[in-house]
């Protein structure tokens, strides 16, 4: 399921701009219309991954260490590339609505619904990630 979360948050920040509105329709018309510099994508990874690191048991090393720059970009890069290699693959390109129906399909199946709430607050947003499901709606 982690594996499953992070390859959602990649294709998110590899194909759909960060910007949604009031209505998921709007979000996702909005989204088509801007796409994230590469330096917003390093900072949104950094985002999800003190996350992450912020959970693990034992560390002692602070995370600008334990996860450096070069980390970051490297991950970025290797989204970008398995997004369009994705796309190559399917014939078609990843789509804002496809990649809410995946959100969706996570978020309802998660064992672990308040962590993906703090990936989506970390990454500037509300609490809740857009039109989850019931889930997230009752939590």
């Amino acid at each position: 399921m982690r594996r499953a979360v992070r390859v959602l948050l990649a294709a998110f920040l590899a194909c759909l701009p960060l910007s949604f509105g009031a209505s998921e329709t709007n979000r996702v018309a909005e989204a088509s219309d801007r796409s994230l510099t590469f330096e917003e994508r390093v900072e949104a990874q950094e985002a999800i991954e003190r996350v992450y690191y912020s959970h693990q048991i034992g560390v002692t090393r602070p995370f600008e260490e334990a996860v450096p720059r070069e980390v970051l970009e490297k991950k970025v890069r290797t989204y970008l590339k398995q997004s369009l290699d994705l796309a190559e693959l399917w014939d078609t390109p990843i789509t804002a609505e496809r990649l809410l129906e995946e959100w969706r399909r996570i978020a309802n199946t998660s064992s672990l619904p308040e962590r993906l709430r703090e990936i989506y607050a970390a990454l500037g947003h509300d609490s809740r990630p857009p039109d989850i499901g019931q889930p997230f709606l009752s939590l």
